[in-house]
């Protein structure tokens, strides 16, 4: 073919126009991956992602909240918590994360109090909290109790035989723990040496009191809830007795006997005491727990109408049709007498609310103490019944953030195996190897 001037013009051209558009499809390509941004995590654990709980949080979040992490400039762990954060941004971009450099700050460092390397402080207005590690739970714990708009006390009577907060099984300071991560505050008052509840009581706890109250005691109590005020009650099957005259002014009564559930042999528990609740209201309480709760000692509770006093009554936990309420009888296992016994379903946890005030009563206080708060959806259940009663509803529905199970279980053959292959195989393929380089070399 014959080079002409037209052919290298048309040549020119072609390769002009093919750099424009290389150099238009770098731009497209540059742009597109600036706006995009997509990740998988494919770790076991999800360590590289946030979890459900956070993403709840995080979207339920409308003013700016703080973040400031004292923390040297050639450290190694501000990486670290660049990344954390840039997660949690991605989700929410009101948080604003800044770096103070501890070494060069030492009038912040003062003010702020900080302790160690890499403490983070996240502040909403006035309020802040101190983050002294970089995982999930503490973050996103910190950011639940910033997101409160106020401090809530919880009072919790004893000196009637109450669940303590300190004893192993029966007490109920686990729970008590939970709470002070979600920035609940809590005391405990004996009504007998004081005569009136403290006005900043967000809520009255009662947690299954075992002997009888003063009348005095019970006024207090009326008192305070005539006023306003919020209260949950745990009973129990023997002890409900004990403030009638509560139960009377909130117009509830409770179902005599205790309640026996035939359905726990069918998930292998053996005791028939123990009630399965898998129903619950169409309610935030109802909706934020996850899964069944456990209730291993209960008593039906329901709701009178009155004409001198009209509550908003709300079923939230019922049992199943099958259960029934054993009044009178000795054998073990418990039977069923058509004659005697009260047949299902009950409810075993009841809602009260007038305006801005809310009562909750529970048949049973065990499924909250330290021996079963683990079992299924407890702990969801009372965290949200908290949050609940203090009127924080925007909290009701996220659920409990537990860290990840990253250890490492081995059995003893797998163990066996790990530990042959490092002394024996591993040795032995090394020699074997080295043989077959020295023999091909030795007879080249």
């Amino acid at each position: 073919m014959n080079i002409t001037h037209k052919n290298t013009r048309h040549l020119r051209f072609q390769t002009i126009i093919f750099y424009l558009l290389v150099l238009l499809a770098t731009t497209l390509l540059a742009k597109l991956s600036i706006q995009t941004n997509q990740h998988s995590d494919w770790t076991a654990t999800q360590r590289h992602s946030l979890s459900e709980t956070t993403i709840t949080l995080l979207k339920q979040i409308k003013e700016p909240i703080t973040i400031t992490a004292f923390i040297s400039n050639n450290s190694d762990l501000k990486p670290a918590i660049t990344a954390q954060f840039d997660r949690y941004q991605t989700q929410n971009p009101l948080l604003e994360l800044h770096y103070i450099d501890p070494n060069f700050a030492p009038d912040q460092v003062r003010e702020f109090n900080i302790q160690q390397e890499g403490e983070i402080i996240v502040q909403r207005d006035t309020r802040q909290e101190h983050v002294y590690d970089l995982s999930e739970q503490s973050l996103t714990n910190a950011l639940i109790r910033i997101s409160r708009d106020a401090a809530h006390w919880l009072i919790f009577t004893e000196g009637h035989g109450e669940r303590p907060l300190s004893d192993a099984n029966f007490g109920l300071n686990l729970w008590q723990q939970q709470l002070h991560q979600k920035g609940f505050q809590s005391r405990t008052l004996n009504l007998a040496e004081h005569s009136q509840i403290p006005d900043n009581t967000a809520v009255l706890v009662i947690a299954s009191p075992e002997t009888a109250w003063l009348p005095g005691e019970i006024d207090i109590v009326k008192a305070f809830i005539e006023q306003g005020g919020n209260l949950l009650w745990l009973t129990e099957p023997e002890s409900n007795t004990h403030l009638a005259a509560l139960a009377e002014q909130l117009n509830i009564q409770f179902t005599p006997g205790t309640l026996i559930d035939p359905n726990g042999e069918l998930l292998g528990i053996s005791d028939p005491k123990f009630i399965i609740i898998s129903r619950y209201a169409d309610h935030p309480i109802g909706q934020a727990v996850p899964s069944v709760t456990l209730f291993p000692h209960a008593v039906g509770v329901r709701y009178q109408e009155s004409a001198s006093h009209h509550w908003q009554a709300f079923p939230l936990l019922t049992s199943k049709e099958n259960v029934w309420s054993d009044i009178e009888s000795t054998s073990k296992p418990p039977e069923f007498d058509e004659m005697v016994d009260g047949i299902g379903p009950f409810d075993i946890g009841l809602l009260l609310s007038e305006e801005q005030q809310r009562i909750a009563i529970i048949g049973d206080g065990d499924f909250l103490s330290n021996a079963y708060l683990g079992n299924a959806s407890n702990l969801d259940l009372g965290i949200a019944l908290i949050n609940w009663l203090v009127g924080d509803d925007a909290l009701i529905q996220i659920p409990i953030k537990t860290g990840n199970d990253i250890q490492l279980s081995l059995s003893k053959t797998h163990s066996m195996v790990i530990g042959l292959g490092f002394f024996l195989a591993l040795p032995i393929l090394l020699l074997i190897i080295g043989t077959v380089i020295w023999w091909r070399r030795r007879h080249r």
